[in-house]
């Protein structure tokens, strides 16, 4: 039998790790999305979160896909795991820049996540014990043509310490929980069809506790009290897989899904909402004349906002570093709404000789909410030269929801525009022997419409700002004793208040990313890995007095915004797996291995007087066992 086909060519502003790239990183603790962090253009400012950070914007401005269905989040609250059972991914892709209309909306990056089919041959699975929390998988045929997976996890930080307690704070909060659950019941209808019914669900809960003489509710009473919050997320799907043959393939969706948050803070109050989102979605694929590869789509959303809220709303954004709670306006709003949003597509990777391909693409995008439209191009070309080099360029527009707390009535300005903004970015890449490859990228982004608070109207669209940097990422493939990466990245990231005039860093400014992460397979049992992660200090705005509020607290004053920096930042990983059988493996890993005191930030006196240094993760060991059956 012979089989022929192309190699899948890495797009303008693409990132793509297998599972077997992810898998053993240091400090994923076995779960492989956790690895991203060490993608080029990616930024974290705690050790606390996983949520990426990507090109200039913030984890808000990013969209997550799961084999073309919408999720509601990716990482569980601490960043200690992500939302997907590691060993049902199969692929991984981040599109940081001018990425394929086919994708939504938002200014960030698109996170596009592959999951693998559930075995054919019996039924089987895997145990997974670490030190975060245990997961059971469990997979199998029904039959010739219907096979299933079904994953569930739950942290066990709660069985363990139930509750900790800083005296000296006068804070206590219980330990985070959360779980979740992954599902697929996959149907081969034909060789060509197949049909697949998608669930998945987290949630995540921690609470907390205040003191009234603890130095945080001096300094914000209202904090003063019990505190918790609440996140989770269903959603479900019935998913049409079809092969159209030498024309092409399609996929039909249509699902349903639901977030949700409950949080409440002391005596300032609580806020209760659910977003509920039914959607319905259409893609197709065809090879036309064997020089086009045309990608049409469309979508269609109605999304219900069901929001309970009495809380004290200080109405901040990131261009307000004085953001007291106590002495806010008390908000009190019953409300639901409905928001339909559709969009079409249509997307064609034109081969122009067997060097040469441009690609041109048009999203159109409808904000029912807003009463919105937006056409925006998508413009890309390729060139494949000798010695397995690649270049790519591509040009983009994009926009964005505001948050939906800032758009709705009473509590927000629904007269907002949405946010937009411009990609552009240049990349050259080669593939080398031995399983060595290289790619280099510099981008461009500029932001338009951001929002600002405002006194008449809440909130309005007046500000901008703009991302560049350069990237490099430098591979060996898995499949000898050694593999790994390296990623560079320099950038600058700014945000300017188009009202005022000030132009300031952005909070996940970082001119410096290094990241260098190597494996070594000593024998089919014994294989070692080190992550070593560098980057710039945080920008964050230093407090250079002090006044008085009314109330007679002592009042800070802020300096200019994001003007000075945190000691750069830097940490060792390490970690060993073992596979004893066949059936049994276990992983051991030490994070912060030479117990760097990495600076989070400051913690002021009641009196702003004084302040001390408050540290990130210490040394700390992790381990975990899986069983497969």
């Amino acid at each position: 039998i012979e089989i022929r086909g192309v190699r899948a060519r890495d797009k303008a502003g693409q990132s793509s790790l297998t599972r077997e790239e992810l898998g053993r990183v240091p400090d994923t603790g076995g779960d492989p999305m956790k690895a991203l962090k060490a993608l080029p253009g990616v930024t974290s400012v705690s050790d606390a979160s996983s949520e990426p950070a990507v090109r200039g914007a913030r984890p808000s401005d990013n969209l997550y896909y799961v084999d073309f269905l919408p999720v509601g989040y990716l990482f569980h609250t601490g960043g200690f795991a992500s939302v997907f059972n590691g060993d049902l991914i199969r692929r991984f892709d981040m599109y940081s820049a001018a990425w394929s209309p086919e994708y939504g909306d938002a200014l960030g990056a698109v996170f596009d996540l592959s999951l693998r089919r559930p075995r054919s041959d019996r039924i089987g699975g895997k145990l997974d014990f670490s030190f975060v929390g245990g997961t059971l998988l469990v997979e199998g045929p029904l039959s010739s043509e219907l096979s299933f997976f079904l994953s569930g996890r739950r942290s066990w930080f709660d069985l363990v310490v139930r509750q900790v307690e800083d005296e000296d704070e006068g804070v206590s909060f219980t330990m985070p929980v959360y779980s979740d659950v992954q599902g697929r019941l996959l149907w081969s209808l034909d060789d060509r069809n197949r049909l697949r019914l998608d669930y998945s669900r987290a949630a995540d809960r921690i609470d907390f506790s205040v003191r009234p003489d603890a130095r945080i509710a001096q300094q914000e009473p209202v904090l003063a009290g019990d505190s918790r919050d609440r996140k989770g997320y269903d959603s479900v799907a019935v998913v049409w897989d079809g092969d159209l043959g030498a024309w092409g393939a399609h996929t039909l969706a249509l699902g349903h899904m639901v977030t949700r948050q409950s949080t409440k803070i002391g005596s300032a109050g609580r806020i209760d909402a659910e977003l509920a989102t039914d959607y319905l979605r259409h893609q197709a694929l065809w090879t036309l004349g064997g020089a086009h590869d045309l990608t049409v789509g469309a979508s269609l959303q109605r999304q219900r906002v069901d929001l309970d809220i009495d809380f004290q709303d200080p109405r901040c954004t990131e261009f307000d570093p004085d953001c007291d709670l106590t002495s806010a306006p008390r908000v009190q709003s019953v409300q639901s709404s409905s928001q339909p949003l559709a969009d079409l597509y249509v997307n064609d990777r034109w081969r122009l000789s067997p060097a040469w391909a441009a690609i041109g693409g048009l999203r159109y995008s409808r904000d029912g909410h807003l009463d919105r439209s937006h056409v925006e191009p998508r413009l890309g070309l390729e060139w494949s030269g000798p010695a397995n080099t690649q270049v790519t360029a591509a040009v983009g527009r994009h926009n964005q929801a505001p948050a939906i707390d800032q758009s709705l009535a009473e509590i927000g300005n629904p007269r907002l525009m949405r946010l937009r903004s411009t990609h552009a970015t240049l990349g050259v890449g080669q593939r080398l022997g031995g399983g060595w490859s290289w790619r280099a990228e510099v981008y461009g982004k500029r932001f338009t419409d951001l929002v600002v608070a405002d006194p008449d109207t809440q909130y309005r669209n007046g500000a901008s700002g703009t991302a560049r940097g350069l990237e490099l990422l430098v591979k060996l493939d898995p499949g000898g004793r050694w593999s790994g990466f390296a990623s560079v990245s320099l950038a600058r990231a700014e945000r300017r208040n188009d009202v005022t005039g000030e132009r300031f860093a952005f909070d996940f400014d970082q001119p410096l990313i290094a990241n260098l992460v190597g494996q070594y397979r000593l024998t089919e049992r014994w294989q070692f890995g080190a992550k070593w992660s560098v980057h710039s200090g945080s920008p964050y705005t230093p407090i250079v007095g002090t006044g008085t509020y009314p109330d007679g607290r002592v009042r800070p004053l802020y300096g200019p915004i994001n003007s000075e920096r945190l000691p750069p930042y830097h940490r060792l990983d390490l970690r060993v797996d073992a596979r004893f059988t066949p059936a049994f493996t276990a992983y051991f890993e030490l994070i912060n291995a030479y117990n760097r005191k990495n600076v989070a930030g400051y913690r002021y006196s009641a009196d702003y007087s004084s302040r001390e240094e408050v540290y990130q993760l210490p040394l700390l060991p992790s381990v975990g066992v899986v069983y497969a059956f």
